[in-house]
């Protein structure tokens, strides 16, 4: 789910696949997170026994998209290439849809006016979260986890996403709390945004666990002191977990 504002390409990993086609609204800007790795991502984690709070990403950990069909679904409603389709997201991206600066009224006009189309609200949510749908397996462990410790949600996202994945998928159940970029006005990477976690938690950062599937998301948190692991899949982060006797 899907995740900043503005194409941000000092803060792109090498390990990182090119895209398909261009997210504005991920961190990695131009790039598509590897989510399934022949290799898992080494943990973060220094010493388990002192987690008190687990704390998830949302897009591409529990929630799953396919941004390149639904950069399609617009492309083909205005009837231009994808290539034409780039410079409109880096633009629209820009704005600052997802660190609530602008309403989805406001993102939608702009949105159009690029576009020369006439997109009503209706029409832009169902192809703005065309392809989203909840991993089962992954909400089935959040189910599991939240039954031994708080979990707190940190998700970079927009307004009509959440709305959206909220009203389908009633994500927030599985979470104490949930701390979302366009609510607060700050996102991942940004160190204030997880200093939020704590602040609203009262623990310290050695207390909590974050996992996320972009690096320089997970690198914040570990500088900041956070246990981390970089989400691998769902196999991969059970195993992960489970070696770390969160869950039996």
């Amino acid at each position: 789910m899907p995740d900043d504002t503005a194409p941000a390409a000092d803060a792109q990993s090498t390990a990182q696949p090119e895209s398909k086609a261009v997210d504005p609204f991920d961190p990695e800007s131009f790039k598509e997170p590897a989510i399934m790795t022949a290799e898992s991502p080494d943990s973060g984690v220094k010493d388990a026994s002192k987690v008190k709070i687990l704390v998830f990403d949302m897009g591409h950990v529990f929630v799953d998209f396919d941004w390149d069909k639904v950069c399609q679904g617009f492309c083909d409603k205005a009837g231009i290439t994808r290539e034409e389709f780039r410079p409109v997201l880096a633009h629209v991206g820009s704005l600052g849809y997802e660190l609530g600066h602008i309403t989805t009224d406001e993102f939608l006009k702009e949105l159009n006016a690029k576009l020369g189309t006439a997109i009503t609200l209706a029409e832009f949510t169902n192809l703005w979260n065309a392809t989203f749908h909840e991993n089962q397996s992954m909400a089935d462990l959040l189910q599991e986890l939240g039954k031994t410790r708080p979990l707190y949600l940190l998700s970079n996202t927009n307004e009509n996403h959440f709305e959206y994945l909220e009203g389908t998928y009633k994500v927030t159940r599985h979470f104490s709390e949930h701390i979302l970029s366009y609510q607060v006005g700050l996102s991942k990477p940004d160190s204030k945004i997880y200093e939020e976690v704590l602040k609203r938690s009262g623990h310290d950062a050695a207390e909590c666990l974050f996992v996320d599937d972009l690096q320089p998301n997970v690198d914040a948190a570990k500088a900041l002191g956070m246990h981390t692991i970089r989400f691998a899949g769902y196999d991969d982060l059970k195993a992960r977990l489970t070696e770390l006797g969160i869950i039996a």
